[in-house]
């Protein structure tokens, strides 16, 4: 796995760059997976459709076969079904006319364990020639931020899986409560109230972003299955494992708060800042952090406002791959 990423500020630097790229690494006729996230019903800060046409327009160009893929969501939404999902891609944008190539919203799915949990993953990534994740770099409530490895590890599973993920970082108290209150700061939900020398969850909602879990100094709240990172990383890196040839782009405008998940994803927190390109999701998440902060100046720029570091489910990817958290950065532009 390389560590060697490209950072482009400006989008007509990008067409240039991927055309050398993918042409280095996908051959003709290879059926190109392009995964990426179309938007909740009003949300207006996703990867735009033209911008998707463009990333696609070089895959074609070189003779591949390309196709636009994402899986329902598992909560109440016109995209938790593929009919619904397609209707609300297209009011995105997101349509074989505008696009020029299939877009396909699939539940098909084959198990995998891993030593956590059993993921279903889902057949089309693993059945292309290639896999291309484009993915939005924006925050998010359960891992503080949203990048390529969770536009794997939770976009490349099945609904079952995806619910699974969330309800297995879901807490449950064991003893020992000093009521520090520790939980209640972290809760980006304020869903936990203290009572009777012990937290309750049953405030509000529970996303089972595992932070009570993180922050109790008492280790008196654990989690149902496994902490939300740890979970989503071992799905994330036991799919990676089983792509074929794959790349990951990094989109960094429009870095809202939360995620494309949501209608209202919250203010802009920082400026547009490009693309980041590279061979892996790790090395493309870890530079895209590090680029946040070198023009910032925040550490978590994103935890600043969800309450949970954006680092941990990088870092536990990173560790399942057997690699570490450094990057070298090419800046274009």
């Amino acid at each position: 796995m390389t560590s060697d990423v490209t950072h482009i500020k400006h989008e007509d630097d990008l067409v240039a760059f991927l055309e050398k790229e993918f042409g280095a690494l996908f051959s003709e006729r290879d059926s190109i997976l392009v995964k990426m996230h179309m938007g909740e019903p009003g949300n207006r800060t996703h990867v735009s459709a033209p911008l998707a046409k463009k990333v696609v327009n070089v895959l074609v160009s070189l003779g591949c076969r390309p196709f636009v893929f994402d899986s329902p969501v598992v909560y109440s939404s016109p995209r938790n079904n593929e009919a619904g999902y397609l209707v609300s891609a297209a009011r995105n944008g997101f349509t074989r006319d505008s696009l020029g190539v299939p877009v396909v919203i699939s539940n098909r799915s084959e198990t995998f364990n891993g030593e956590l949990m059993a993921y279903e993953l889902c057949s089309e990534p693993l059945e292309a020639d290639g896999v291309l994740l484009l993915s939005h770099f924006k925050g998010h409530i359960c891992s503080g931020m949203g990048g390529a490895i969770k536009n794997v590890g939770m976009g490349c599973m099945s609904k079952s899986t995806k619910g699974a993920i969330h309800t297995g970082g879901e807490p449950v108290y064991g003893d020992g409560c000093t009521e520090c209150g520790a939980c209640i700061e972290s809760c980006p939900t304020a869903n936990i109230r203290l009572d009777r020398g012990r937290p309750f969850f049953d405030v509000s909602w529970c996303p089972g972003c595992s932070n009570c879990v993180i922050s109790c100094p008492e280790n008196c709240i654990y989690p149902k299955t496994a902490k939300f990172d740890s979970l989503l990383a071992e799905a994330a890196t036991i799919a990676f494992g089983k792509f074929g040839r794959s790349y990951a782009i990094n989109v960094m405008q429009n870095m809202t708060q939360l995620c494309d998940c949501v209608a209202d994803s919250g203010p802009v927190l920082a400026d547009d800042s490009g693309f980041v390109c590279g061979a892996d999701m790790v090395s493309v998440d870890i530079a895209s952090l590090d680029i946040l902060e070198q023009e910032t100046g925040s550490k978590d720029l994103f935890a600043e406002y969800n309450r949970k570091s954006s680092r941990l489910h990088v870092e536990e990817a990173a560790r399942l791959l057997g690699r570490d958290m450094e990057v070298t950065i090419k800046e274009i532009g």
